[in-house]
């Protein structure tokens, strides 16, 4: 008699991400990556290093989108207009925000700025709830860089106002500004390699 194969052990399980602790359900979801021919600590080095300047389309995007009140200069990290929830050197940044977002100026929510426990506890309706993951991983003799953004409407009402927002966005600037940025640190990494 045949006896089945036991299941292959993971040789390099992937730890757990740091963007599931603070949001780990999504009503809409992005995800981009990148394979970058440098190990990972030079393109965490390049992630953590890489200036708003060498972004000329996400500054002319972000400016667009604030009529021109939000003027991106300096190290990205630290100058990006959304607080940073957790962050794990040389692995993963995690970013967010809660606002209604689909207003001209979108409105904040009632929440402490960078606070991930109030972050992942705020539940009050009519809010949206968005988190950004920047994530390095080793991927053979490279590294794979992956940008993830999750977003979850607190109720139907935030979802159904949210949604053609997040359809514009997808269209016209969310998805140029994170190519951009995967593309500024995986030149900035290999060229240090």
């Amino acid at each position: 008699m045949k006896r089945p194969m036991p299941p292959a052990p993971h040789a390099s399980a992937r730890p757990p991400l740091l963007l599931d602790r603070v949001l780990p359900e999504a009503h809409f979801r992005s995800r981009y990556t990148r394979r970058v021919r440098a190990e990972p600590a030079a393109v965490w080095d390049a992630l953590t290093t890489l200036a708003a300047e060498d972004l000329p389309v996400s500054r002319r995007l972000m400016a667009l989108r604030s009529a021109g009140r939000t003027r991106l200069s300096g190290p990205l990290v630290e100058t990006f207009p959304t607080p940073t929830l957790v962050r794990d050197d040389g692995t993963e940044l995690v970013k967010g925000k809660i606002a209604k977002f689909w207003r001209v100026r979108p409105e904040p929510a009632p929440v402490e700025p960078g606070d991930p426990g109030a972050f992942a506890a705020f539940e009050e309706p009519g809010w949206a709830k968005v988190a950004m993951s920047l994530r390095v991983e080793p991927d053979g003799p490279g590294s794979l860089l992956a940008f993830e953004t999750r977003v979850r409407g607190t109720d139907a009402l935030a979802r159904r106002v949210f949604a053609p927002y997040w359809l514009l966005i997808r269209a016209g600037g969310a998805g140029f500004i994170r190519l951009e940025i995967l593309g500024a640190v995986a030149r900035r990494a290999e060229r240090r390699s």
